[in-house]
């Protein structure tokens, strides 16, 4: 039978709590092939813009415009725990699988774009 916390979460949100994305070792372990550079940056903040923030936000804090459609909103993944927690490998598969509600993007973004966005990520995060 479910907590009343439970029943509380489903009717304010219209979904459970947010889950945690578990992301197998062997995608973690994956390093990021493309280089970091300038035009890598740029070319992932461009992704990103068209493609992540109206969900994610501007900032990586999951505050995007589009989050009051969605439940659960995203995570922010802007904090210092995210950034020593994700391997670059685990964001991109989460950017390419996706998990509902957000779609995956291995159709929409090429894996060098997919990669770049992970450059862009990291530039959202708190500096080593």
């Amino acid at each position: 039978m479910p907590t009343l916390l439970f029943v509380f979460l489903m009717f304010v949100s219209g979904s459970p709590a947010q889950e945690v994305w578990v992301v197998p070792d062997e995608a973690r372990a994956v390093e990021n092939p493309v280089a970091l550079t300038d035009e890598a940056l740029a070319a992932g903040e461009k992704s990103y813009g068209a493609r992540c923030a109206s969900c994610h936000g501007d900032t990586g804090k999951g505050d995007g415009r589009a989050t009051r459609f969605i439940k659960p909103a995203p995570a922010d993944f802007s904090t210092l725990e995210a950034r020593d927690r994700m391997t670059d490998g685990e964001i991109f598969f989460k950017i390419t699988e996706g998990k509902k509600p957000m779609p995956g993007m291995a159709r929409t973004l090429s894996d060098e774009e997919r990669w770049q966005v992970v450059h862009f990520v990291r530039t959202l995060q708190p500096p080593r």
